[in-house]
């Protein structure tokens, strides 16, 4: 790897890391685009679940204190099930039917009135984290499926960022070992890489996080809605 992709990724690590940090979302599905560049489909998702796994863990560190283990229990216990379902179905389901699903599903969840009746069905932590978990094994960055969901609980922006963060450490790390087990993906040769994305990415979340005081809840929510639809726009395109 060139140096001058190295300073490319750290620069983006930094950044991405910041407007999720802000926002919850954003950041991941902004670095798998730039990664697709530069690396296969087979080291892409889980060299990917590293980089975000240790920028959330910058994230959920800095807002420790909005940290709600009830708020995400249930949807980590479902993240098991769907992801050993998706590594099963790896290869076997069509990548752009899924893009599809989860875009208008991402959709649904930022615009439908709170009081949908379709949307109260689906508006369950245990469908949040099946679908995400399953979700993460093909496309890597689920993020604002989480996001879009944890929308509907009108979470304060900085219980939000906590416990997004919280669900994707563990979406991540799930994703992680399935694909070093089933498809012998070797961490250890990003290692370095990683490490400096990881720097790189806390900085971003502190700075972040004294921004996030700044936003009016109004304007978040406007902000965070339009920028879910940019993101499900951007994953069909």
């Amino acid at each position: 790897m060139s140096l001058e992709i190295f300073a490319f990724f750290t620069l983006l690590s930094f950044l991405t890391s910041l407007l999720t940090s802000i926002f919850s979302v954003g950041g991941g599905l902004i670095m798998l685009v730039a990664l697709a560049q530069s690396f296969s489909p087979g080291t892409l998702i889980p060299l990917h679940g590293a980089i975000q796994l240790s920028n959330n863990l910058s994230r959920t560190f800095v807002y420790k204190e909005f940290f709600n283990w009830s708020l995400i229990q249930n949807i980590l216990i479902s993240t098991v099930f769907g992801a050993f379902g998706g590594i099963l179905l790896f290869g076997n389901i069509s990548e752009e039917i899924l893009i599809w699903l989860i875009a208008a599903t991402i959709l649904f969840f930022t615009w439908a009135p709170l009081d949908n009746f379709i949307l109260s069905v689906m508006r369950n932590d245990w469908f949040c984290g099946f679908i995400s978990g399953f979700a993460g094994i093909f496309i890597g960055a689920n993020g604002p499926l989480v996001t879009a969901y944890m929308r509907t609980k009108n979470l304060s922006p900085e219980v939000l960022v906590a416990n997004h963060g919280a669900v994707m450490i563990f979406q991540h790390t799930i994703k992680i070992i399935l694909f070093i087990y089933f498809f012998s993906f070797s961490l250890k040769e990003y290692i370095f890489f990683i490490f400096i994305l990881a720097i790189a990415g806390y900085a971003g979340a502190v700075i972040g996080k004294r921004l996030i005081s700044k936003i009016s809840y109004d304007s978040f929510n406007i902000f965070l809605k339009l920028l879910l639809s940019f993101l499900a726009l951007l994953l069909i395109m």
